[in-house]
Order: structure tokens, then sequence, then C-alpha cells
């Protein structure tokens, strides 16, 4: 009991800390949103259209435009502690391995909702597309894709750390195996757009809820390996 209590602390802390340093840089935030702005307004411009095509044109710009923004936020998961050369002083905390991974997870999450909050309406507004008339399933796949992608990227951050090509490694192996969620998300955005059955669409968010349980599962087990790796 005790050490599952010093544990979530440790998580709110490295969260804490996270969050503290944001609040006075802004640095992710601002970066984040406003290249989700710009890649908003870019694919709105070049392909905006009133009628059928909408159904075909509106997913892909939608998830094309969460997938980069995130991971531009994902690439800077672990920029403090690289910067600060503690890896090595927190590889040898008890219970870092748990509480490291799930703070820079729940940092992620947040920093990826705020763009989103601000991104999907404005590209729905853009493309004149109804979102609360599936408001559920939107939320449901979003999130559960978000959760996948986060997780994912996390790990993939932490393994790359100390990689000067960092920025450009990690699309090249998070992007292969995001592939089941960005076609899920791809997938049921289509189908709510154009109004078809539902089935279809709570089968792929099950889909994606059983690949978020595979994928955080295995990250949580996979980090104290790369962990002692990079400390």
């Amino acid at each position: 009991m005790q050490a599952e209590r010093s544990i979530f602390r440790q998580i709110a802390a490295v969260f804490i800390k996270d969050m503290r340093r944001e609040a006075r840089s802004k640095e992710v935030t601002t970066t984040t949103v406003a290249f989700a702005i710009m890649l908003m307004v870019i694919f709105a411009f070049a392909f905006y259209q009133r009628d059928e095509t909408v159904g075909i044109v509106f997913p892909g710009i939608l998830w094309v435009s969460i997938i980069f923004a995130g991971t531009l936020a994902i690439t800077r998961t672990f920029d403090q502690e690289r910067s600060g050369g503690c890896l090595r002083a927190l590889a040898l905390i008890p219970g870092t391995d748990v509480s490291l991974y799930a703070g820079k997870l729940m940092t992620n999450l947040i920093f990826m909702a705020v763009f989103e909050a601000v991104l999907i309406p404005l590209i729905a507004l853009s493309f004149d597309v109804d979102l609360m008339s599936h408001l559920t399933e939107h939320i449901a796949i979003i999130v559960g894709v978000t959760l996948g992608f986060s997780a994912l990227g996390t790990l993939v951050s932490a393994v790359l750390v100390h990689s000067h090509l960092r920025d450009v490694m990690l699309p090249i192996f998070l992007y292969p195996m995001a592939v089941p969620l960005i076609i899920a998300g791809v997938k049921v955005t289509r189908a709510l757009v154009e109004q078809n059955e539902t089935d279809e669409v709570w089968m792929w968010i099950q889909l994606v809820a059983g690949v978020d349980v595979l994928f955080v599962f295995a990250s949580f087990l996979m980090f104290r390996w790369v962990l002692s790796a990079i400390e």
C-alpha cells in the first residue's frame, strides 16, 4: 500500500513538473496549436468542398492534422530530462519505470487534448461538418486513437531521447506502429460524416479500445528496459 502511494506521488510529481514548466513557457501548446491551425487553413483552402466529397476529404484532413500536431508535441516529451542529464538519477529511484512513463503519458494526453479542442471544431466549421449528431461516437474514436498514439509516442520518444536525429526518426518508428489506429480513425470519421450504420462504427471503436489496451500494457512493460538502456 505504501509503495502504491509512493508511485502515485511520483506520477503526480512528474505530471505537475511538466505542467508548471509548460505554464511558464507555453512552448508545446503554442507550437502545436499554431501548427494545427496552419494545417487547417492550408487544407481548408486547398480542399474545401460543400458537396458529397466532404465525406472523403474531411476524415483524411482531420486525422493528418491530429497526427502531425501530436507528433510535434510528443517529440518534446523528454527534452527537459535530457537537457538536465537527470535520467540516470531518475532510473535509480524505485518505481520510476512506472511513474515516469505514466506521468509523461498524462502530459502528452493533455497536450494533445488542448490542440484537439481547438483544431477539431475549426476543421468541422471550415468544412461545414455536423459533429453533434454523432458526438458520442466522435469523442470515443478521438479519445481512443489519442490514447494509443500517445502511449506509443511516449515509448518511442524515450527510445530516441539521446538521438540527434530523434525529430526525424520518431515518425519513422511511430507511424507504422500507429497504422491500425489511424485507419480506424479515418474509417469511423468517414462513416459518421456520411451517416452510415453505427454497427460498423462501434466495431472499429471496439478494435481501437483493444489496440489501446495492448499498446499501453506493452509500453509499460517495455519502458523499464528502455529506461535502463538510456540512463
